[in-house]
Order: C-alpha cells, then structure tokens, then sequence
C-alpha cells in the first residue's frame, strides 16, 4: 500500500533522526518530487546539505521552505548557518532576525547571532546575544565560552576567565574551554595556570592541534624553548598546513639562535598561507637582504593587495622597511618605518603627559632623606643583576656577554621586580603609590626583596649570578635599591638618535610602549628617561654603573673585562665569544647577539637625518 506522504515524511524523519542520512535524503527527494513545496521536506533537506557542507544548495532549499512557510523558526536558524557558512554574514543576521521576531525567546537563535556579530567584530553586540541567550538558558555551556571568547577580544580578560569558569563548571570536559581559558589566563602573564588549562584540555582531546600550539606559546613565554618546539611539532603533526605554528615555531628556532631554520618554518608558514602580514615581517627580520628578490617582492604584493586590514599592513611595512634599509634604500625604508608607526600609534590613546607626571612622582618619592631612613633594608643576597636602561641601548649585547660567564645565569627579560612591587607597594603608576612607600617598614623591603631572589632561584638554580634585562626597571632603581641594597645595576647608554631611530623601526609586542611610535612623543620619552637616571645617581651616588654601547664596540675586551670586574666577576675569554653562546635569546636583538661585535649600526641616524628631524626637536 503507497505511503500518503505525511507517512513517507514521518518515515524519512525517523531515518534523519537515527542518522541514517542518506535513507533520509531519498525520503525527502521522494516527497519532494509529489509535492515540490513541502515546507518540512525542503527545510530538512537543507538541513543535511548544510550538515554535508553544502551550504550554497541548503540557501535553496530553506529559501523555498521559508517562501511556503513565513513562521518556521527552525528554517530561519538554519538558513542563517549556512550563509554564515558562506561569509553571507550580513544575510546571516537577517534570518536569525527573522527567527527572532517569531520567537523571541529562542535562547538558540541569540547565541548563533552573537557568533556572526563576533566574527563581524561586533563585540559590544555580540556579548549582548550571548547574555540574552544565557537570561534564556543559563546551562548553555557553549554559549558561556563564546562569551568568553567575545569579552577576551575586548580585553575584558578578567570576565573572560569566568565565562569560561561557567562553561567547565557545566561541562567539566568542555576541550575548547579549556583552551579558551588557558588564552585567557596567558594575556596577563599567568603562564603556569595556561599551561595547566591546556594540558587539561589535551588529556581531553590528545590530537587538538590549537592547544598544542598555544601550549607552545606559553612554554615559549617561560623560555622553555625545547618544550615550545615540541608542542608546536605535535601540532603540526596534527595539521601540517597550520600557519601559526609554523610562525611561532620559527619564532623559537630564532631565540635559539637558529636562524637558518626559523628562516625556513617562515617560508613553510608562506607557503601555506601567502597573505600571513607577521610571517613576512618575521622572516625579513631574521634575514639580511643583499638584493631584491622573491621575498620582499612577495611582502610588496601582500602590501598592494586591497584587502590588508590595518594590522597586517603594519607588520608589512615595518618588514618592507628593514628589507629595503638592508639594500641601501634609506628614503623607501624610512616610508615604510612611517607607515607602519602611524598605523600602531593610530590603535590606541596615548598623553606623554601622564608619563611625565609619573617620573616627576618618582623622583618626589625616592629622595636622598628615604634612601637615609632606609640604610639597613632589604635582602642581603649578592646575585641579581639588574641590567636596564632605554630600549635598544644595548640591554640584550650586554647580557648577553655576562651570560657567557660559566658563574652567571642570563634569566633575560623578567617581571618579578614590578610584580611584587605592585602587589605589596601598590604599582608605581597608582597614585596611591607614594602612601604605601612612606609607610612601609624596613621588614617589607626586606620580605620582598627575599621573595624576589625566591624567584629568580626557582628559575635559574642555587648558585651564581643571575641578570634580569628589563629594560624598565630603570623606573624602579629606588625599589631595587631598597629591596635588594648589594645587587649591581648596569645602565646600558647608547647615542639617543641611534636609541630613538632602532626604536621607531621596531614593533613591540609587550604593551606599554605606547611612546615609542610618535618621533615626538619618542624624543619626549628619552628626555623624561634621562632626567630620571640623573636623579637616581644624584640620590643613589655610586650604585648604578653606566656602560655605553660605542664603547663597547670600540673597546670589547677593554670593557667587557671592566664589566666583570664591578661584577665581582673573574676574566672569561668565553665572554669575548658571546655571539657562540648557546641560551635563548627573546627580544629584537635576537639576531644580531649571535653575530660578533659589529659596528654598523654605530651613528646609523645620519641615514636618516632628514626625515627625523621632529626627533632631534623633541631630544633637544
């Protein structure tokens, strides 16, 4: 006996419901062909197409479902899937609204219009889907965690963490929560508890390519480069066209010193992906053009192409700009270097004013009656050596000799002295700073000073030296002073404009240096930084030993054996050596410290003498 086709509809529903896909779709056809306007038959058979990924023939089908059928709800959320899965996005939200005026309380409907509104970069909006969708439904774990996603993009790191809390205290196996959250937990610097999220989430999910690679970028953030490469390799295991990784394991090759190699991972990630903005700003960093070839070529069409986002073409200028000062073509470099400041300067709000009002409470706070208050304070531990000073004045060469000390352990750029400052004195940019100096007792020094050489003791061993090469701990010489009376104090100096210009060709990935791409806000910064440093030595007379970069190049042995000395340090030849010495190396002068002594970039500021004139203004 024929089926009526309400029974062939239920019969093909049932295989759809049991996954029988094909069976279903031949049902639906069937029907379909009896009665070409079936709402439901046309409506789930899109829904298959769009499951198969068939999205552009599941917009058909739903179109016509809708067409015959102006309320159904399920059409509408599922026409909005598939031409969200074309980049039909604008369209997209037009369906879910659709679906929204019929049933406004489809908690559904409010979490896949957030995802679209997120991916437009809508966040504001987007977070506000999300929270509708929760009001709705509050056990909504995936909605929790795109929440989270949303409110990181905001820089709302902090609500982030707990959305993603919400979403694994619902679903405690939640994989892409714990990756979320441990992205999360690394923009703060809490790289221990990221780690701890990622592992979680690959004991979860052992072939989850992205938290291998962002446990890669964590471990790297702790220079655990052997481990770093490890995970990215895994991750590449995984999906061997993953473009990031192989970015960001070009990125550790280089602090290793490896260049060769981590020129390679950059062409592989170029390969793969030919528009990657940071991959060509990487590899042109890492190399030294003697001609024009593929690769600048390859930066250039990347930069003339019309879809580059401010962004990328940021990391393409500041690439075409060291690419083409490498082959001489100073005034094309320069107009790169300009394009890609003006970009970064343009992403945020920035007064030099507010760092001025800063320094002068510096000096306000630390002056020669507390340093005479406070004789007897802080830990009696010997081994730090803060090395600080501007950046690109030479921090990183001058590490990098003392780290070829067998009696010294170069920790390179750490956050202890700032964070313990901040959390036991108040940071020195509160207000509230001063007060809490004032009132602290010669047993908070010491605490925080014996707390600070816990650190760096868990981190480099129980014996030796150890350099901690934050540039701006300059800021901090009067709190170093006081928590850690018999460290040494290398202040690295280097000629201002040769300072300012390698500055302005930089782009920084820690925040905070909002000074450094305005020339003059640039040449306003290094004149606040060298009133500073006077004060400290006016008021810490003898503490602070200055070692100047060109002497350095004229003089290597000479003041590398000075160096030493003031260190309490004996004469190692394997100093002299520095560029062969085998430990990671993390910020922009990665390159050019495994690379003996060279005096190229001595006066390089009258290539540029022209162009840097509001520079010279500002210094003067």
């Amino acid at each position: 006996m024929a089926l009526s086709l309400q029974q062939a509809l239920d019969h093909a529903v049932q295989h759809h419901s049991a996954g029988r896909l094909p069976e279903a779709e031949r049902g639906y056809q069937q029907i379909l062909r009896s009665d070409p306007n079936q709402p439901v038959a046309l409506h789930l058979l899109g829904v298959i197409a769009q499951h198969t990924g068939k999205n552009d023939i599941a917009v058909d089908l739903i179109t016509k479902a809708v067409a015959v059928k102006p309320d159904y709800v399920e059409a509408y959320i599922v026409l909005g899937n598939a031409l969200r899965g074309l980049g039909k996005l604008d369209e997209a939200i037009a369906s879910y609204a659709k679906a929204l005026a019929i049933a406004p309380n489809y908690a559904e409907v409010h979490s896949n219009l957030g995802n679209v509104l997120q991916e437009l970069g809508k966040l504001d909006d987007a977070v506000a889907s999300y929270a509708k969708a929760l009001a709705i439904t509050p056990d909504n774990a995936e909605a929790h965690n795109n929440l989270g996603i949303a409110l990181r993009s905001l820089g709302k790191l902090d609500a982030a963490v707990a959305s993603y809390h919400k979403a694994l205290a619902i679903a405690p196996d939640y994989a892409d929560a714990h990756n979320n959250l441990g992205v999360a937990l690394r923009g703060p610097g809490k790289l221990d508890e990221a780690i701890a999220s990622y592992h979680k989430a690959l004991a979860i999910k052992p072939d989850y390519a992205e938290a291998h690679h962002n446990l890669g970028n964590a471990l790297q953030g702790l220079g655990k480069l052997d481990e770093a490469i490890a995970s990215y390799h895994k991750a590449l295991t995984i999906k061997p066209d993953y473009a990031e990784a192989l970015n960001n394991l070009g990125t550790a090759l280089k602090a290793l010193g490896k260049l060769d190699a981590a020129v390679a991972s950059y062409h592989k990630a170029l390969a793969v992906k030919p528009d990657y903005a940071e991959a060509h700003r990487n590899l042109a960093m890492v190399k030294k053009f003697v001609h024009y070839d593929d690769d600048i070529k390859a930066m250039e069409d990347a930069y003339a192409m019309p879809g580059p986002g401010n962004q990328q073409r940021m990391h393409l200028a500041f690439g075409l700009g060291k690419s083409f000062e490498d082959l001489g073509r100073y005034e094309k470099a320069f107009g790169f270097y300009q394009t890609a400041n003006a970009i970064k300067r343009g992403t945020y709000e920035f007064s030099i004013g507010i760092i001025e009002e800063r320094f002068k409470r510096l000096k306000e706070v630390f002056t020669k009656g507390l340093f005479g208050k406070h004789r007897a304070t802080g830990s009696s531990d010997e081994s730090p050596i803060f090395i600080l000073g501007m950046l690109r004045s030479g921090t990183t060469l001058v590490e990098q000799i003392l780290a070829s000390h067998p009696n010294v352990y170069g920790a390179g750029e750490l956050k202890y002295i700032n964070r313990i400052v901040t959390s036991q004195f108040r940071g020195i940019d509160d207000p509230g700073f001063t007060e809490g100096i004032n009132q602290a007792s010669l047993h908070d020094f010491s605490k925080a000073g014996d707390e600070y050489i816990g650190m760096i003791r868990a981190r480099a061993g129980s014996e030796g030296f150890v350099t901690d090469k934050m540039p701006y701990n300059f800021r901090l010489i009067g709190m170093i002073r006081l928590m850690l009376p018999k460290a040494k104090i290398i202040h690295c100096r280097r000629d201002p404009r040769d300072t300012c210009l390698s500055i302005f060709k930089n782009e920084f990935a820690r925040e905070g240096n909002y000074y450094a791409y305005d020339l003059g806000e640039l040449g306003r910064y290094y004149t606040l930084y060298r009133d500073l440093m006077r004060h400290w030595h006016s008021v810490l007379p003898g503490f602070i030993y200055d070692i100047h970069y060109e002497d350095v190049v004229a003089d290597q042995e000479g003041q590398s054996r000075a160096l030493l000395a003031h260190c309490t340090l004996e004469w190692d030849d394997a100093c002299l050596a520095f560029h062969k010495t085998d430990r990671p190396v993390h910020t922009a002068s990665a390159v050019q410290v495994r690379r003996p002594i060279y005096k190229d970039s001595i006066q390089s500021w009258k290539r540029y003498e022209t162009q840097l004139a509001p520079l010279f203004e500002a210094l003067s």
